[in-house]
């Protein structure tokens, strides 16, 4: 290609999204919730206080670590996932729930 201008050209990238909103609602029929997390380079591991409100809330926390996972997508599954935790649980979960899980405040 010989370009003899200048040439400018406008691009936007999309997430390909694995986690959303199908997800959520997949993993709530399956009764396989996740609120997701983005920690570090390692996930950290969960408290006792993270393991009892997992038990309680009958989910599991899951940490991407130091992956790249586009925000919106991560944000659109939890969104999700609150909305099933305040039907069916009111918004008593969200007094012990981990303050970094993204899209919560």
């Amino acid at each position: 290609v010989s370009v003899t201008e200048p040439l400018m050209i406008d691009f936007q990238l999309k997430a390909d999204c694995s986690f959303n909103k199908q997800k959520a609602e997949s993993d709530i029929r399956t009764g396989k919730l996740k609120l997701l997390l983005v920690g570090s380079i390692a996930p950290t591991a969960n408290s006792a206080s993270d393991k009892r409100f997992m038990k309680r809330f009958k989910l599991d926390y899951y940490d991407f670590g130091d992956n790249v996972i586009a925000e919106e997508c991560i944000e659109e599954y939890n969104k999700s996932i609150f909305e099933y935790l305040d039907k069916t649980y009111g918004h008593k979960w969200r007094e012990t729930v981990r303050l970094d899980v993204i899209g919560l405040n």
